[in-house]
C-alpha cells in the first residue's frame, strides 16, 4: 500500500468511526427515551439540545486546546475514549437526570471533533501540493465515509435490536444505541493513534474571531435577512432529528427498524451532494437552490402530517438529504463568496454559531415543547400523581408537523424574494467548501 493510499484509508476510517459513533444514537434515541422512560417532549428535546449547546461552547474551550496545546490525533484519541465511557454510562441510566449528565460529557468531548477531523484531513491533503480544488474533491470522498459510517451504524443497531428478545413498552433496559455508539468511539480512540501526526497551530487563535464578521451586516446587502432566514430554517430542521423516530414508530414502523429506515436520509444526502447540488448550482443558481432545498422540508412535513400511506411517509425521508445539501451547503458557499478573504473564516464561524448552535438548540427545545402541547396525557397507573402519554393516539402528529411545514414554506418564500445572488463568484459551484460542513447529518 502506497503512502498516499494509506493516508486516505486512515482518514476515511477516522471519518467513518466518528460519524458512526454519532449516528448510532441520533436517529432513534428520542423513541427509546419515550418508550423506556416515558420522557416528555421537552425532556427529549433537552437531551438532543445538549450537543448544540456544546457546539456553541466548543470554540471557546475545545478549539483552544487543540489549536494551541494538543496534536489533533491525540485529542481525537482522548475524545474517543471519553465518548466511549460516557456513552456506555448513558446506556445504563434508568433516570433522565443521569442521561442528561452523561450526554453533557459526551457532547463536550465530541463537539470539537466536528472541526478537528476536517482540519486533520486538510492538513495532510494540503501537504501533497495539489491545487485547492483537487484537495476539496479528495476531501469530499473522504468525508463521504462519515455518511457511510452513519448508515452502517444504523444497520448494525437494527441487527442488534432484532436479535435480542422483544421488550414491552415501558420496560427499562440498557440503551442499545448508546452501547453501539460506545463501541465505535472506543475503536476511534485506538485508530487515532495510527493517524499521521497533526501538530497544533503555532498561531494563537481568537475564540471571538467570529465577531469580525458582523461587518458583513453593513457591507453586504441582504446578509442580515439571509442570516435570519437561516436561523429559522435550522430551528425547523430539528423536528426531523428529535421527533421523526417516535412518529414513525406510532404510524407502524417497527421500533427495531427505525434506525435503518431513517438511513434513507443519508443515502439521499450522498446522491444530492454528489449529483444534484452541483447541477442545481450550475444551472439554477444559489437562490433557486436555496428555495428548492427549503421546500423539500415542508413537502416532507406535510406528508408526515397526513401520516399515510406508510410507504410514502418512509419514502419522504429522502427529502432530508436533499434539503440538507441544497440549503446548508449552499449557505456555506454563499458566505464564502460574499465575505472578504481576511474574514472568511470568521464569517463561517458566525453562520455556524447562528445555525448549528443557537438555531439547532432552540429548535430542539421548541419541537419538544410543541410535541407535549399536542399530546394527550393520562395519570400513570403506577404513580397517580404523575401524568404519562395515553397508550393510543397520544400525539396529534398532524398538528405538530404542520407548524414546521408552514414555517419552512415562509422561509422558502423569503429566500425567493430577498436573496441576492453574489455578482462575483469567488469559487466555482463544484468547489463546495466541504471543510466547513461540520454537522453533516
Amino acid at each position: 500500500m502506497t503512502d498516499r493510499v494509506r493516508l486516505r484509508v486512515l482518514l476515511s476510517a477516522m471519518m467513518f468511526l466518528q460519524y458512526a459513533a454519532w449516528g448510532a444514537w441520533t436517529p432513534v434515541l428520542g423513541a427509546t427515551l419515550t418508550n423506556r422512560l416515558n420522557a416528555s417532549g421537552v425532556e427529549v428535546g433537552s437531551v438532543y439540545g445538549v450537543l448544540w449547546l456544546a457546539c456553541i461552547i466548543t470554540p471557546f474551550i475545545g478549539g483552544q486546546i487543540v489549536d494551541r496545546l494538543l496534536p489533533g490525533q491525540i485529542y481525537l484519541a482522548i475524545s474517543g475514549a471519553v465518548c466511549a465511557i460516557s456513552a456506555w454510562m448513558m446506556s445504563t441510566q434508568p433516570q433522565f437526570g443521569g442521561i442528561l449528565l452523561w450526554m453533557w460529557i459526551w457532547s463536550l468531548a465530541f463537539a470539537p471533533t466536528l472541526g478537528i477531523t476536517n482540519a486533520i484531513a486538510f492538513h495532510h491533503l494540503s501537504k501533497e501540493g495539489k491545487p485547492e480544488v483537487e484537495q476539496e474533491r479528495d476531501f469530499a470522498v473522504i468525508r463521504t465515509a462519515g455518511t457511510i459510517g452513519w448508515i452502517v451504524a444504523a444497520f448494525i443497531l437494527t441487527y442488534y435490536l432484532t436479535t435480542r428478545p422483544d421488550l414491552p413498552k415501558g420496560q427499562w433496559a440498557p440503551f442499545e444505541e448508546m452501547q453501539v455508539s460506545a463501541a465505535f468511539a472506543a475503536i476511534l480512540a485506538v485508530v487515532s493513534f495510527f493517524l499521521p501526526h497533526t501538530p497544533p497551530s503555532k498561531e494563537k487563535t481568537d475564540p471571538w474571531a467570529f465577531t469580525k464578521a458582523f461587518a458583513l451586516f453593513k457591507t453586504v446587502p441582504g446578509f442580515a435577512v439571509f442570516m435570519l432566514i437561516s436561523f429559522v430554517v435550522s430551528t425547523e430542521f430539528q423536528f426531523f432529528y428529535v421527533l421523526s423516530a417516535p412518529f414513525l414508530q406510532d404510524i407502524g414502523v417497527p421500533t427495531d427498524w427505525l434506525s435503518s429506515t431513517k438511513s434513507i436520509s443519508q443515502v439521499a444526502e450522498i446522491v444530492s451532494m454528489a449529483v444534484l447540488l452541483p447541477l442545481s448550482l450550475k444551472y439554477l443558481g444559489m437562490r433557486w437552490t436555496l428555495v428548492l432545498g427549503t421546500l423539500a422540508w415542508p413537502l416532507r412535513y406535510v406528508i408526515f402530517a397526513i401520516g399515510q400511506p406508510l410507504w410514502l411517509v418512509v419514502l419522504s425521508l429522502m427529502f432530508h438529504g436533499i434539503g440538507f445539501a441544497f440549503v446548508f451547503v449552499t449557505s456555506y458557499l454563499y458566505v464564502d463568496r460574499v465575505a472578504p478573504k481576511d474574514i472568511r473564516g470568521s464569517a463561517q464561524n458566525l453562520l455556524t454559531l447562528v445555525t448549528l448552535g443557537l438555531g439547532n438548540w432552540l429548535g430542539t427545545i421548541f419541537c419538544g415543547w410543541l410535541k407535549d402541547h399536542y399530546t394527550k396525557f393520562v395519570p400513570d397507573p403506577a404513580n397517580p400523581g404523575k401524568l404519562i402519554p395515553a397508550a393510543e393516539n397520544a400525539v396529534a402528529w398532524s398538528s405538530v408537523f404542520m407548524v414546521p411545514a408552514v414555517m419552512t414554506i415562509i422561509c422558502a418564500v423569503a429566500f425567493y424574494f430577498t436573496f441576492r445572488e453574489p455578482k462575483i463568484a469567488q469559487a466555482e459551484p463544484e468547489e463546495v467548501p466541504q471543510a466547513r460542513l461540520q454537522e453533516a447529518q
